[in-house]
């Protein structure tokens, strides 16, 4: 198995919605307790990728979908822009301990910091031993602890948010180059891998 990052598509929709599904149903890694349809992720894979990256990780071999990474807004109001907010999500039958995570995320902060954006955010179910550990291997710290914000599956969750600097805040701030623009500079090779 040889893991490989590219940028999402819409046609990508169906397998992002049947990751999210599998984590929906039978984790706590999400909060949501419903599966939305396949046009909304369709239009949230469209509408994200105009301001921010939307990666998809797949085995070069045989294009089996691994998971996927993207960012999106942490808050709705304008003065947020600068800072993002992490999903990150393996298929449940992706292998285990091959580096698909840290794929996923070294070329998202990569494409996020060129971007310029300054904060990334990643907000992680105290349960959630593994991805708590994905983010401290890229220095993301704690910065808040939720205790039981939440009640999925018939038990309440804590959630902690954790932060990691992309770049340093500037004064005035530039915008962050938005995604639909930032990709045309993006390095790809003939089967769309990003280099």
């Amino acid at each position: 198995m040889k893991p490989m990052v590219r940028i999402a598509v819409p046609e990508d929709a169906a397998k992002v919605r049947e990751v999210y599904a599998y984590y929906i149903e039978h984790t706590e890694a999400s909060y949501n307790e419903t599966l939305k349809p396949l046009s909304a992720y369709t239009a949230s894979i469209e509408n994200l990728l105009e301001v921010y990256p939307f990666l998809i990780a797949e085995d070069e071999d045989s294009g089996t979908f691994l998971g996927f990474a993207n960012a999106e807004p942490v808050r709705p109001q304008s003065g947020y822009r600068y800072s993002v907010e992490l999903t990150i999500y393996l298929h449940p039958a992706a292998p285990q301990r091959h580096g698909i995570g840290k794929l996923l995320y070294e070329k998202l902060f990569a494409m996020l910091k060129e971007q310029g954006f300054v904060n990334a955010y990643g907000v992680v179910n105290a349960e959630n031993n593994e991805s708590l550990a994905l983010h401290e291997h890229f220095g993301f710290t704690p910065v808040a602890r939720l205790e039981n914000v939440g009640c999925k599956h018939g038990k309440w969750l804590t959630c902690i948010w954790l932060h990691k600097q992309l770049n340093p805040p500037m004064n005035p701030p530039k915008p962050p180059i938005p995604f639909a623009e930032f990709r045309t500079c993006c390095t790809v090779d003939g089967k769309g891998r990003l280099l």
